[in-house]
């Protein structure tokens, strides 16, 4: 089993864990969450066919807008649902879902390189035909304000919880979310801007951040959680029920 498949059957069955926590509380950032957590999934799904049987075209599209586009925004998203005033929140989720549709236009459409896509370099972005298209800058532009909005989001809440004395579950949670969040995203740096990196190694750096994050939220209320009492008078976590 390859790591890209390992990367998807964590993100589903992280997704499924989220989107359980929305089906109980049907907050809004669970189902944000939840969202990106299935693009996660959906892109290694994307990944590890394209390693077992060759990127074609329509494969190398879906890989990119879903891999190098979107799964950590909407990740972020979740976090402003939380971090942020509703308002601000639900304005975003607008844009979000009016870009999301632009950009799954743009992804149809974009001229795409077919001879680049045999080399890992080629499918990581390469293979695009020109780096100013919509596609290109928001892989650029989501993946660094995503990144900071979630690994920034979790660490603070991580930091709030400490001043307030909170459960020490919830401090490991934000902490893991936030450490996996980065290993994610290193391995999508790492892979291309280091010459010879590969898929593979890409793949291992997603099972590794996902396993970390989706054990971060498991241990949720596993052990030294705050008591009901208390937990009336914590700042809310970002990824309290």
């Amino acid at each position: 089993m390859g790591a890209a498949v390992v990367a998807c059957l964590l993100g589903a069955a992280f997704s499924a864990v989220v989107w359980s926590r929305w089906w109980r509380s049907r907050r809004p950032a669970f189902a944000a969450w939840g969202t990106g957590l299935a693009i996660f999934a959906a892109a290694a799904l994307t990944q590890a066919l394209g390693q077992d049987f060759g990127f074609s075209v329509p494969l190398f599209r879906a890989f990119y807008l879903l891999g190098g586009v979107l799964g950590v925004i909407y990740l972020a998203l979740g976090t402003t649902f939380l971090m942020a005033p509703a308002r601000v929140a639900r304005t975003c989720a607008a844009v979000l879902a009016v870009l999301t549709v632009g950009l799954a236009l743009d992804a149809a459409v974009v001229p795409v390189n077919a001879a680049k896509l045999t080399t890992s370099a080629g499918v990581l972005g390469g293979a695009l035909a020109g780096h100013g298209t919509p596609l290109f800058v928001a892989a650029v532009g989501f993946n660094i304000l995503g990144t900071l909005v979630l690994a920034g989001g979790s660490a603070y809440s991580a930091f709030r919880f400490i001043q307030s004395r909170a459960g020490i579950d919830r401090v490991l949670c934000n902490v893991l979310l936030t450490v996996g969040a980065l290993v994610v995203a290193f391995g999508f740096t790492l892979a291309k801007t280091v010459g010879g990196r590969s898929l593979t190694e890409l793949g291992v750096f997603e099972s590794i951040g996902a396993a970390i994050m989706f054990a971060g939220f498991l241990s949720l209320g596993r052990f030294g959680a705050t008591s009901p009492a208390r937990a009336r008078t914590v700042v809310p976590s970002t990824v309290e029920d």
